[in-house]
């Protein structure tokens, strides 16, 4: 099964073992008004990237033509209620740019599927994943023209959670 790292996070910038160790940057909308490099970390710039990270998924549903995706291993850390979420969920494509800002912004967390297409996870430190068989040359190769985003064939660790 084809499983891809999708994040704001240059390769260049890992360590000899994979680590991003070399630069220091933010990992959290929490990390908003800190300081990395000597600059202010905005909510401006946290929404950008962010912006981007809704991009990747959207490419991914409009490539394969998935129309909803249920929420799995859901976990409600407020008590979220805007979109009544619960296990299993199936959640139309109109709703998943706000589920992915919420999983995102760390208000819940799950893995998003695509039944036999494919599944999204997101991890710590502003990790994504893709995993799937729908994972196609031609997506892979337009999910690497969204500047600010890298690419990286990587197995998701949330593959058997």
């Amino acid at each position: 099964m084809k499983s891809i790292r999708v994040t704001k996070y240059n390769p260049r910038n890992r360590d000899a073992n994979g680590h991003y160790t070399l630069v220091e940057e933010w990992t959290s909308i929490s990390d908003v008004g800190d300081s990395y490099e000597d600059q202010v970390f905005t909510i401006d710039q946290y929404l950008a990237a962010e912006e981007k990270y809704i991009k990747a998924v959207e490419v991914l549903l409009q490539n394969t033509g998935v129309t909803n995706l249920k929420i799995v291993s859901l976990e409600n850390h407020n008590n979220e209620t805007d979109l009544n979420l619960a296990e299993g969920k199936t959640i139309p494509r109109r709703l998943v740019k706000e589920l992915v800002k919420m999983i995102l912004r760390e208000r819940v967390w799950g893995k998003l599927v695509a039944k036999n297409q494919f599944e999204v996870h997101f991890g710590y430190d502003y990790y994504m994943y893709f995993v799937g068989e729908s994972l196609t040359d031609e997506i892979v190769e337009e999910l690497k023209r969204i500047e600010g985003l890298y690419v990286e064939n990587f197995q998701s660790p949330y593959l058997d959670q």
